[in-house]
């Protein structure tokens, strides 16, 4: 049995999430008053996804893995607070 890479995973997670983001949510967005967000709502859930998918303790830890091994894929990763705010909406 092959291995797949955490890069393939996440690289799949988000053009499947894109996708549907830029079909069924952008209207939705549209509408949305204030400044745009740094980060995409397509970002968001596909961290939001792998944080249910791989064995960390706590979004803390998720983030920092992240932050450590990934920050060139995500250069407007939002710190706990802004990721947690966003993450719950």
């Amino acid at each position: 049995m092959t291995s797949i890479d955490l890069g393939t995973v996440i690289t799949t997670i988000f053009v499947v999430v894109d996708d549907w983001c830029q079909k069924q949510v952008k209207s939705i967005t549209l509408l949305k008053p204030g400044v745009k967000a740094s980060m995409s709502d397509s970002e968001i859930m596909t961290l939001a996804l792998l944080m249910d998918y791989l064995p960390f303790p706590g979004e803390t830890q998720f983030l920092g893995f992240i932050r450590g091994n990934y920050f060139e894929w995500f250069p407007n990763l939002l710190d706990q607070s802004q990721f947690n705010r966003r993450l719950r909406k």
